[in-house]
């Protein structure tokens, strides 16, 4: 394949059909020219034209073949990626049309992180509902990294999250600051710890944790916190991922002491199931963000419930 042949991008969309995207697609998932064939409904030797006149449009290598299957190159995976944006966008568009045609306002696909749903975002739909009671929103819980791949996608249309500080990343979407709080140490009501009114690092180490899992930006934080000022880590530690109720459980009936964003750990507090100790970590992970992608129109009810989360940060904080 010559690397250095000039596509001529006037021609590629006569070039392109819609099987190529979805061949693309089942290729990128599969990794097996048979299996994505039968995706795209097609032979095994029509899809490999198909990706040969991909590969003739592009004027690159997009796929090495090996007895292991198809891996895509790097041209591979950029075009994988716009080849499901684009499919996703038809389907929002086909949703739209939906939408329009039973007397909806549209549909907002949403995804969030755990922490910032807690109180912003029910807000946000309450007050989004209330003006537009026909507006469809459809919620992800997800960790960020794929967060911000789905909305890269365009599988999904908001993101709530951590503020994206990948350069490469960040230039393709519109970020805008939501809030920012630090992490607390909390535990149970009933803990002996509840009541005090300082915390010695020694009264702390030898007791159960909860602590985020290893290898994630806040544990290393959370380590570098711990060998710095007790010189060690707590041995009775339990690494978790799980849901915010299994964690809840450990901290109120088994004695755990955890680390919680102070927005959560408030929320808990109130509803007296825990107690917020006077030990913070601060904002190692930067603020709260919401993010667009920036290469795409934003149609009505998207832009509804955009202009209702801005407006209640506006008015107060979270």
């Amino acid at each position: 394949m010559d690397t250095n042949l000039s596509p001529d991008v006037a021609a590629l969309p006569f070039r392109l059909k819609f099987r190529h995207m979805v061949l693309l697609d089942a290729l990128g998932e599969s990794l097996s020219l048979r299996k994505a064939a039968q995706v795209a409904n097609l032979t095994q030797p029509a899809a490999t034209r198909a990706i040969a006149e991909l590969e003739s449009a592009f004027g690159v290598l997009l796929f090495e073949r090996s007895h292991r299957g198809m891996a895509p190159t790097l041209f591979g995976e950029a075009l994988i990626r716009h080849a499901r944006q684009l499919l996703f966008d038809v389907q929002r568009a086909h949703e739209e049309i939906q939408a329009l045609r039973s007397g909806s306002h549209g549909l907002v696909r949403v995804g969030v992180l755990l922490s910032s749903a807690v109180k912003l975002l029910p807000m946000a739909i309450g007050e989004v509902k209330r003006q537009h009671p026909n507006l469809r929103i459809s919620l992800e819980q997800l960790p960020q990294p794929p967060l911000i791949t789905r909305l890269r996608e365009g599988s999904l249309d908001v993101i709530l999250c951590r503020v994206v500080t990948n350069e490469s990343v960040a230039e393709q979407l519109v970020q805008t600051v939501l809030f920012d709080d630090d992490f607390v140490l909390v535990c149970g009501r009933t803990n002996k710890l509840a009541k005090a009114k300082s915390i010695v690092w020694d009264d702390i180490m030898d007791v159960p944790w909860v602590l985020p899992h290893s290898g994630s930006a806040l544990y290393e934080h959370v380590r570098a916190v711990f060998l710095t000022h007790a010189g060690r880590l707590p041995s009775n530690v339990v690494e978790s991922t799980t849901s915010l109720a299994t964690n809840l459980m450990l901290i109120e009936q088994y004695g755990y002491l955890n680390f919680m964003q102070r927005t959560v750990a408030q929320t808990y507090e109130q509803r007296r199931v825990l107690r917020i100790l006077p030990l913070s970590l601060g904002s190692p992970l930067g603020p709260h963000v919401v993010a667009v992608r920036k290469d795409t129109s934003h149609p009505p009810a998207m832009m509804a419930f955009l202009e209702t989360l801005k407006r209640l940060v506006g008015q107060a904080a979270p």
